[in-house]
């Protein structure tokens, strides 16, 4: 069987990764150059906690408010399409209490399979920087911290994935170099450390030596179609004849699923990093750090650190401003007050996929019987990657579970 995989980030390569095992014939297409979106400036965190999708109750409020301030966790930038606006609107339904435990249960169906998908990769051979440090939510204030725990009292599965940190002792014993303000948290020890580049230069190392095509510099120009079925698709550097196709190439899966009649209600997110270069490692972070008043996430990795932002929902452009890095520097050192500055790098910034209800789009296009998508996975491609390949290939297989229907498409309607 030969599949055809549209995007070379940390999905599209994972995805081809697990199909080659399955004995597919893989080609994989990209239009730039691979790992050079998202995926390369992430914040290089793996959970197998953080279940919640981005639309949390209370999303609708911070939202608004960031139009003006733009100093939230979630950010938007307006549109004017109609498309958007319907976006944010199936958004805000998300965050009623109903709708957010769907979302997370559904979630959680990629989180349980992370930490033990990584582990296989390392049982494959794979080698890439890999760090067991756990990671760590921090809280300025008794008032946040008891609102970040009573969002797991409703889901004690996840709950029990995680250790409360009350007090300073008790924060500071997971990670000495925090500043010594910080007093609540609470500790995903299972969390890894993964440098997002070293994997992706392992799965293509893997790729090319189990027989399967990488071909750069395609850009998806159409597809072939009969009966329902894609045949082929054609790109600026040839055709490609497929018997199945995954779509996995992030923002820019909604165009090409609008090419086979499905709107895909998945719009652009944008983050950006910092990364600082340091050699002294008792003055890195002990584990990864996710702050709740600043909105980063830092986490340690071989030559020093990088620091990441939220969510910029909306962002057309992959762009940040000299002032907005330095803010995040600024973030950074008071978090982390005695890291070493003089080693901070140029920003990196890059639009994510964030859908619609926040949770990965994983599934058939509506309409069609043998394509695929395998997007929207928002700040957490990275953490999803390896199991949203898994998933793909159960669905080619016919061996998945009545669950993975709640990661499909069809839950926002739509297709031919």
């Amino acid at each position: 069987m030969r599949t055809v995989i549209v995007g070379a980030g940390v999905v599209g390569l994972a995805t081809a990764y697990e199909l080659l095992k399955a004995g597919h014939e893989v080609v994989v297409l990209e239009r730039d150059l691979y790992g050079e979106g998202p995926s390369h400036g992430n914040a290089a965190l793996v959970t197998g906690v953080l279940s919640f999708p981005v639309p949390v109750p209370g999303t609708p409020l911070l939202a608004a408010k960031s139009v003006v301030s733009g100093n939230q966790a979630i950010t938007v930038r307006p549109q004017l399409s109609p498309g958007f606006i319907a976006f944010l609107l199936r958004m805000a339904w998300a965050t009623t209490k109903a709708n957010f435990a769907t979302g997370t249960a559904a979630q959680d169906i990629l989180t349980r399979m992370v930490l033990a998908d990584y582990a296989g990769y390392v049982a494959d051979g794979l080698e890439f920087e890999l760090h067991e440090g756990g990671s760590m939510h921090v809280f300025d204030s008794r008032a946040a911290f008891e609102a970040g725990i009573a969002i797991f009292d409703d889901f004690p599965d996840i709950k029990s994935r995680i250790t409360v940190l009350e007090g300073r002792e008790a924060v500071h014993k997971v990670d000495p170099n925090l500043a010594d303000e910080i007093e609540y948290g609470y500790f995903a020890p299972g969390d890894l450390q993964v440098e997002p580049v070293s994997l992706m230069k392992a799965l293509v190392a893997a790729i090319t030596d189990q027989g399967g095509q990488l071909i750069e510099q395609a850009r998806v120009i159409d597809f072939v179609t009969t009966n329902n079925q894609v045949s082929a698709v054609i790109t600026t550097n040839g055709v490609f004849e497929a018997d199945q196709v995954v779509i996995a190439a992030g923002v820019g899966s909604r165009g090409l699923a609008a090419k086979l009649g499905y709107s895909l209600p998945v719009f652009s997110g944008g983050g950006y990093s910092v990364d600082v270069h340091f050699d002294d490692a008792d003055r890195k972070p002990a584990c990864s750090v996710m702050t709740d008043e600043s909105h980063i996430a830092v986490t340690p990795l071989d030559w020093g650190l990088r620091a990441s932002s939220g969510m910029i929902i909306g962002q057309g452009s992959a762009t940040v401003s000299a002032k907005v890095a330095a803010q995040l520097v600024a973030d950074l050192q008071a978090v982390y007050p005695d890291v070493p500055l003089d080693g901070v790098q140029p920003a990196w910034a890059g639009l994510r996929p964030m859908s619609a209800d926040g949770v990965p789009v994983i599934g058939l296009v509506p309409g069609m019987t043998n394509a695929y998508l395998a997007t929207g996975h928002a700040m957490l491609g990275l953490t999803y990657a390896p199991s949203t390949a898994k998933v793909v290939r159960a669905l080619m297989e016919g061996t998945a579970p009545a669950s993975y229907a709640m990661l499909s498409p069809t839950r926002f309607g739509g297709g031919k």
